[in-house]
């Protein structure tokens, strides 16, 4: 082949290409390490042990006062183990949970007994809530049992952090006992901080949304201090938590993750 047929050669092969060749000025998509943003998101709420003190407001209306919860979790991310108490409204003071997978334990003051509840349970509304429990013991615990994949980069349209999101699918694995079937999960691209979350049933049908705001920084984390919980098809309910205090690698001693921490000392049979 001449030299000038070269040269011809390759300007026709340019000119298919073009189209495909990012234009000056233009910027290309980061490669994005699905599970290792997957992780951060994670480690944005939870260290090896964290305690929590937080507050629900559950609204059946926009406008309405709202029923508030309060309530404190403790959290052994290496051990997967949680224990929740309520702390108030006084109806429902002193009831408790206590995840010990694949266990979940339950107390009831109003009943003063202890019952083991299938997994299943952690699906359940956490007190009337648009929380879940496992949304509340055990944050993102699952992640072994998805396959997490990128679904691209999403540019922000509010301007209120001016920073890129990674959208992130989780996916069930077969046989996996993870709580969702499938999760959308929007991550701050730098911080990783969670941004938001959508739950899908096997169906595909979207069940909730958590928005997460507030973000500060605790201990070299990006930690998102206000969750709201909008279930899909309600107009008008949320569920809005605000974190009131909150530790990584907090010292506890261990006896918070057992059954005898269930019932609150003061309810305790003295005869036991």
């Amino acid at each position: 082949m001449s030299l000038a047929s070269l040269y011809r050669s390759i300007a026709a092969t340019l000119l298919v290409l073009a189209p495909l060749l990012p234009a000056a000025g233009d910027s290309i998509e980061p490669e994005i390490d699905a599970r290792t943003a997957a992780l951060r998101a994670e480690d944005s709420l939870r260290a090896d042990r964290t305690f929590m003190r937080a507050r629900v407001t559950i609204r059946s209306s926009r406008g309405a006062k709202g029923r508030v919860i309060e309530f404190e979790c403790w959290n052994d991310r290496i051990e997967r183990r949680s224990f929740m108490r309520v702390l108030a409204p006084d109806s429902d003071a002193g009831a408790a949970l206590l995840s010990l997978p694949p266990n979940l334990w339950r107390y009831e003051p109003e009943l003063g007994s202890t019952e083991l509840v299938p997994p299943s349970a952690l699906l359940e509304p956490w007190m009337g809530s648009d929380f879940a429990i496992a949304d509340l013991i055990d944050p993102f615990s699952d992640i072994e049992e998805y396959e997490v994949e990128s679904l691209g980069v999403e540019e922000p349209t509010d301007g209120a952090t001016g920073a890129q999101r990674y959208v992130l699918q989780y996916t069930r694995m077969p046989a996996a006992r993870a709580a969702w079937e499938k999760l959308v999960v929007w991550v701050e691209a730098e911080g990783g901080a969670p941004m938001r979350q959508e739950f899908y049933a096997a169906s595909g049908e979207r069940l909730r949304t958590i928005y997460f705001s507030d973000v500060r920084s605790v201990a070299g984390r990006r930690v998102p201090h206000r969750w709201k919980a909008i279930p899909a098809g309600t107009k008008g309910r949320e569920s809005i938590l605000e974190i009131r205090d909150l530790r990584f690698e907090a010292a506890f001693d261990d006896a918070v993750f057992s059954t005898e921490n269930l019932k609150p000392a003061q309810d305790a049979n003295p005869d036991e």
